[in-house]
C-alpha cells in the first residue's frame, strides 16, 4: 500500500489533540517550526515526513532526521566519545566541494578554539510521480481518512543514491586528505539499496576509516514512530570508486535489439 506515513511529523492515525494542533497550522516537532517543504500544487507547506512504500516507510524529508538530535549525539559518541564542549554548524561552505550540511565542531574548554570535527550529511528518499502523493496529503487534509488507501506515487531512490554516491566521493577525498570523519545519515531503504545496486563489498566499521554511515530506520513507539540506529559501517573513497567502476556492462545486442524494435514499430523522429 503506498500512502504517506506521518503528515506534520504524526502518524496517520494519531488521534491526539497535539497532533491535530501540528496539522492545523503545519508544525513540524522536529525542527520546532512550521513545515518548509513546499509545492506548486498546494498552498500549504507539504508535510509528508515519510510514507509506505513497497513495505518500507522511506523518510523522504531530511528534517525527520532531526528528531531531538538522537542523531548528532550518536555521532558525537562515536567520532568524539562525548557531547561535552561539542557546537553543530549548519550549512558550512567550502570552496571547490560544495556544503555540508553540518559540522560538529569539539572545542576545548572555556575556549573558541577547535580540538577536533566531524561532518555530517543526511541523505533523505525522494518520491517520483509526487503530485499522487500531493493529492494524499490533500485528502487527508480534508478529512478523508486515507489510511487504507493507495497511491501511485513512487520512489526515485536509484536518483537519491546516484547524486549522493558523487558526494561521497568528493567529500570522502576531503576527508581522508584531512584525515576527519564524515558520517552520512541514511535510512536502511537508500542503503541497502546503495549496497545492492553498486555491489559494495568491504563495508564493515573500521575505526581507521573516514566514511561512516549510520544506519536508521523508524520504529514504532507510543503513537510515535522514533529514529532507531541499526547499524554503523564505514568505507573508504577507494572501495567506493572500485565499485562505481567495476558495474556490469549491459549487453550491446539486446540494447540493438531494442532499436531495431522501434524501428519496427517505427517511433524514430526523422530529422530531415
Amino acid at each position: 500500500m503506498n500512502n504517506p506515513n506521518e503528515i506534520f511529523t504524526y502518524p496517520l492515525d494519531n488521534e491526539s489533540d497535539i497532533a491535530q494542533e501540528a496539522v492545523n497550522n503545519y508544525n513540524c516537532r522536529f525542527t520546532g517550526k512550521i513545515c518548509d517543504k513546499q509545492s506548486r500544487m498546494i498552498n500549504y507547506p507539504m508535510g509528508v515526513c515519510s510514507v509506505n512504500h513497497s513495505g518500507k516507510k522511506p523518510i523522504i524529508c531530511p528534517n525527520r532526521f532531526l528528531e531531538d538530535n538522537i542523531v548528532f549525539s550518536n555521532i558525537c559518541q562515536s567520532a568524539f566519545g562525548t557531547t561535552d564542549n561539542i557546537l553543530l554548524f549548519k550549512e558550512v561552505r567550502l570552496n571547490d566541494v560544495g556544503t555540508f550540511d553540518f559540522v560538529l565542531v569539539k572545542h576545548k574548554p572555556i575556549s573558541s578554539q577547535v580540538e577536533d570535527f566531524c561532518i555530517v550529511e543526511f541523505q533523505s528518499d525522494s518520491t517520483t510521480g509526487t503530485g499522487k502523493l500531493v493529492n494524499a496529503l490533500k485528502d487527508f487534509m480534508n478529512g478523508d481518512d486515507i489510511s487504507e488507501q493507495t497511491y501511485s506515487f513512487g520512489m526515485n531512490t536509484y536518483n537519491t543514491i546516484k547524486l549522493s554516491y558523487i558526494q561521497m566521493l568528493i567529500k570522502g577525498q576531503v576527508m581522508e586528505s584531512w584525515n576527519k570523519k564524515i558520517y552520512w545519515v541514511m535510512q536502511d531503504f537508500v542503503y541497502d539499496n546503495m549496497v545492492n545496486r553498486f555491489n559494495l563489498i568491504d563495508l564493515d566499521y573500521n575505526e581507521n576509516d573516514n566514511s561512516y554511515y549510520h544506519i536508521y530506520d523508524l520504529e514504532m513507539n507510543n503513537s510515535l514512530y522514533n529514529l532507531k540506529l541499526k547499524e554503523k559501517k564505514s568505507t573508504t573513497v577507494s572501495n567506493l570508486i572500485k565499485a562505481f567502476t567495476h558495474q556490469p556492462t549491459p549487453s550491446i545486442n539486446n540494447f540493438i535489439k531494442k532499436l531495431e524494435e522501434k524501428i519496427e514499430l517505427k517511433l524514430g523522429l526523422s530529422f530531415k
